[in-house]
């Protein structure tokens, strides 16, 4: 009588598995997780609600629970099809010579999604959507390791929008940060979904391309320089950007890398902007 009443008043959704995956016991706060009235619960088997995962998957996790169980968090889905994230303590117990697997099962979706928002806003460049700096920065390092590790080439491009400042002392900075939203549509438009783009730092934005050796690269940084040019904003000037474009070479690190990127950069300004240049490593 007093576990029925704990089971029952537990926070926690709690369930309780035959070793077939059946439901054998479950609570209220289960039953209003999934979505479910107690009666449907009752005609339920764990797979009709263990997100990713196959019945043999499952039956083969109920053989191998043992007295220490698990803990790990999980996503199920509910009658309506969503998914909720949950947080999953499972351990075997048994009663009247069957085994049986008690689930307690704990609701942290709000709790995953303000850790999602969190990584968010401190990865993310709020006004344009891009990897802010620091994000970037670990981005290109890790793609650095690996393309040295595999022998694969890696593109980088470095792009300043051109008088930048004259946008923002004519038109005002909220006309600004309209033009870095939109530059930046241009930008995600044209490039490959697995190429990354990070604000570097005002009107300066870096794109990161895996598996792109120079040529590709040059291609992919006059195909946003157009791409820019092309676009009208609601301003009576129109928007250009210059572009440094490097490739990593063999033994080159991350600083020595984005240093090229710079000075290819300045050389695409000294030439009178809005127009793509590269450096060679010396």
């Amino acid at each position: 009588s007093l576990w029925h009443a704990l089971f029952a008043q537990s926070r926690d959704g709690v369930v309780v598995l035959d070793q077939t995956g059946k439901v054998y016991e479950t609570n209220q706060r289960f039953a209003d997780i999934l979505g479910y009235t107690m009666e449907e619960m009752y005609q339920l088997h764990v797979w009709d609600w263990a997100h990713g995962l196959t019945r043999e998957d499952l039956l083969g996790m109920i053989r191998d629970i043992d007295g220490d169980g698990h803990h790990f968090e999980t996503q199920q889905v509910r009658k309506d099809g969503s998914l909720v994230d949950i947080e999953l303590s499972n351990s075997r117990t048994f009663f009247r010579g069957q085994k049986l697997i008690l689930c307690i099962c704990r609701d942290i979706t709000e709790r995953k999604a303000a850790e999602r928002r969190i990584r968010y806003l401190a990865t993310t460049d709020t006004l344009t959507g891009t990897s802010n700096r620091g994000e970037f920065s670990r981005r290109l390092a890790e793609e650095i390791a690996r393309a040295h590790r595999h022998g694969r080439p890696l593109g980088l491009v470095m792009f300043d929008l051109d008088h930048f400042k004259r946008i923002n002392d004519r038109h005002g900075h909220d006309a600004g940060d309209a033009v870095l939203r939109g530059v930046m549509e241009v930008v995600r438009q044209r490039v490959r979904l697995g190429d990354a783009i990070g604000r570097w730092g005002g009107e300066e934005f870096m794109l990161l391309l895996p598996e792109s050796a120079l040529p590709n690269t040059l291609v992919t940084a006059e195909r946003l320089r157009a791409g820019i040019e092309a676009q009208r904003f609601a301003l009576a000037e129109r928007v250009t950007a210059s572009f440094g474009v490097v490739v990593l070479e063999r033994g080159e690190g991350f600083d020595a890398l984005v240093k090229r990127a710079d000075v290819a950069l300045y050389r695409a300004k000294s030439a009178g902007r809005n127009r793509v240049e590269t450096v060679s490593k010396d």
